[in-house]
């Protein structure tokens, strides 16, 4: 007997998080510094994209990207994510990495 298993992780819903959830998350990770918003995209389930710039010292800059878990014009995500990207003086990105991640429908943020 060959009974087919339910593909659990491909049924599951994943938990839509609205703007002021990543507010909240944006106001953590900043810190109190100053930033603006670089580009904010919304479709028919709600916010998929937001990208925030702060400025650093000597003309470098930081940017905190959310992207929603899936395929966008802008790009995809295989995870809900938050990520920091550093660029020097002259815009050239220099590294990055997540600082909040949704795991099991909750935002953590990486100390």
């Amino acid at each position: 007997m060959n009974e087919k298993q339910p593909n659990n992780f491909e049924n599951k819903r994943e938990r839509i998080s609205t703007s002021e959830e990543i507010q909240v998350i944006f106001t953590e990770l900043l810190k109190g510094k100053e930033c603006e918003t670089v580009r904010k995209k919304e479709d028919e389930k709600g916010l998929y994209l937001w990208e925030i710039r702060i400025s650093e010292e000597k003309g470098c800059y930081a940017e905190y990207s959310y992207m929603r878990k899936g395929r966008y014009p802008e790009g995809e995500a295989s995870e809900s994510v938050i990520h920091i990207v550093f660029f020097d003086e002259n815009g050239v990105p220099t590294g990055g990495y997540d600082v909040a991640n949704l795991v099991n429908g909750k935002w953590e943020v990486t100390p």
